[in-house]
């Protein structure tokens, strides 16, 4: 409940995806009334797939992708002190701040016979991946049946589930030119980033929910990597430098096998080889190749990501996933 009774109350959760841990960058997801609730911090909210850098309740700069209507990332510094003050601010207005064991499952649920079964409620009502549904279902039963904890070596696994709940931010990268919008429309299957034969149309960071094989994501459109005099492009790219260094997945998309890259501050987890429509020889390209203009390769693309994130031996386990507080 918000702290000023004057004020109704928000309809708007979030949660922490990063780690409580020291970091460079956190990651908030806010979900519900989200310009509402960045309003009563005096943030103005960017429109649906745009990305803005802002100051949020003199607490830190922080940078803002709205990824839906009622849905948005908030990236600030990762310190916990500010991840504190932060979170301190968000309940004060009203934000249900879902932390671990902040709110007892049973009381959120009470139609639940046990915790397993409150838990699973819970992760039900959050997730937006399809591949989430039949494994969460499939939990209670192997909760009880379970003879022993998870393992300290499943963290990894689980670590990895974990983004069935919590869309993992996939960065896109590349030189200009190289289609890395017309990637990002083709992957969401609408026109949410502006695709154009010129260098440097991407001047913002343009963020979109996006499903890749069964599996939800935050996919950011990131602006051309190049030497510009425009103050404009060059504050786009700086604030792009936070996205690269927070995603999940780096992807570099390049549309010459024998260009050079450029400089992105770490090295990419993926290579794609964009516009195959348009080349002849693709015998020396062991990567993943794509044509995002006439949609050749983008399922097998889809289909590399998800394993990336999410690998097929962990959704095929039949082992117990801790999906509910799991280990940090």
């Amino acid at each position: 409940m918000s702290d000023h009774p004057d004020q109704p109350d928000l309809r708007c959760r979030a949660w922490w995806a990063s780690s409580p841990l020291p970091g460079a960058i956190g990651v908030l997801h806010l979900q519900g009334e989200v310009e509402k609730t960045l309003g009563r911090l005096k943030v103005t909210i960017p429109a649906v797939s745009k990305t803005t850098l802002v100051e949020v309740a003199g607490i830190d700069e922080a940078v803002i992708a709205r990824t839906g209507v009622d849905s948005c990332l908030l990236m600030p510094h990762g310190g916990p002190r500010i991840r504190q003050l932060l979170s301190r601010a968000l309940e004060q207005i009203g934000v249900e701040l879902r932390l671990a064991d902040s709110i007892p499952l049973a009381d959120a649920w009470p139609e639940a016979t046990d915790s397993i079964e409150a838990a699973l409620l819970e992760a039900l009502a959050i997730t937006e991946s399809p591949r989430a549904i039949p494994l969460l279902l499939a939990q209670p039963k192997r909760h009880r049946a379970a003879v022993r904890p998870a393992a300290s070596e499943d963290f990894e696994r689980i670590r990895a589930l974990q983004r069935l709940l919590s869309p993992p931010l996939i960065g896109i990268a590349g030189s200009p030119n190289v289609g890395k919008s017309t990637l990002l429309n083709t992957l969401a299957g609408q026109e949410v980033a502006i695709a154009a034969d010129q260098a440097g149309t991407t001047r913002d960071a343009v963020v979109s929910r996006v499903l890749l094989d069964g599996v939800a994501c935050e996919v950011v459109d990131l602006p051309g990597r190049r030497t510009s005099d425009d103050a404009i492009e060059q504050s786009a790219i700086r604030l792009s430098d936070q996205f690269i260094e927070s995603a999940d997945l780096l992807i570099l998309v390049v549309e010459d096998p024998a260009a050079r890259a450029p400089a992105l501050g770490r090295t990419p987890d993926l290579v794609v080889l964009n516009k195959i429509d348009r080349l002849d020889d693709l015998k020396a390209w062991e990567g993943p190749r794509v044509s995002a203009l006439t949609g050749e390769g983008i399922a097998p693309l889809a289909s590399l990501i998800r394993e990336w994130l999410i690998p097929s031996r962990y959704l095929d386990s039949e082992e117990p996933w801790i999906f509910h507080n799991p280990p940090e």
